[in-house]
């Protein structure tokens, strides 16, 4: 974001952002996931968020929606290798 360069990781291709340049890292996958990344502003370390989402078709799915979505967070940190 600093650069304010866009990067796509399958094409390759870079293109100019119009935002204002920050220290925040943000990732889109391709069923709509997003994971940022951002260094502390007290500490030395990193800092991610993840956000997922699903449809929830009905109130009476919610709790199989939460599970679900709580079950993709995981496979990311796993897979980002965080634990």
């Amino acid at each position: 974001y600093q650069s304010s360069i866009a990067l796509n990781l399958l094409t390759g291709e870079e293109s100019t952002m119009d935002i204002p340049k920050s220290n925040v890292l943000i990732y889109y996958t391709e069923d709509g996931s997003k994971i940022c990344a951002r260094p502390s502003g007290t500490e030395p370390k990193i800092k991610f968020y993840i956000s997922v989402n699903a449809e929830l078709d009905s109130v009476e799915n919610f709790d199989a929606a939460e599970s679900f979505l709580d079950e993709k967070i995981q496979k990311i940190i796993a897979g980002m290798q965080l634990k």
